[in-house]
């Protein structure tokens, strides 16, 4: 009889700490270090050429809490940042650049799993329309 009661109680320790770890790990899931730098580089065409890590900026996951900069290189130009249907951070869904950066927290009323299309623009022509992506 002891050894059942050992067994059981041993099992539901073991059922504890698996549960226990499981929620832990899900609310640290999202961890992609918290600052993400879309470089914006004018093309041969005037359009802007975004760059994310060496690749493509097309979609960039994020999440809750962090910060978004797109910041200008190689051209000494002023752009815009215009999210579509609602953006993944407070204030204005349009920001200006100033100093060749525009810096967003992602928060406010971001959905996670949710898509969120945006415009890059140049303010004398050429615009691009990638992705940020709430995890």
């Amino acid at each position: 009889m002891k050894i059942m009661k050992g067994i059981t109680v041993i099992g539901l320790a073991v059922i504890a700490i698996t549960l226990g770890s499981t929620n832990v790990f899900s609310q640290d899931a999202c961890d992609h270090g918290g600052n993400h730098t879309i470089q914006v580089n004018a093309g041969d065409d005037g359009v802007p050429v975004l760059t994310y890590k060496g690749g493509s900026a097309e979609d960039v996951y994020v999440c809750m809490g962090d910060q978004v900069q797109w910041v200008l290189t190689g051209s000494d130009r002023d752009f815009l940042v215009e999210f579509f249907a609602g953006a993944p951070f407070e204030g204005a869904a349009t920001r200006g650049s100033s100093s060749g950066v525009v810096a967003v927290t992602i928060g406010g009323g971001a959905e996670r799993g949710k898509g969120y299309d945006y415009n890059v623009a140049f303010a004398d022509g050429g615009e691009l329309d990638p992705r940020i992506i709430v995890e």
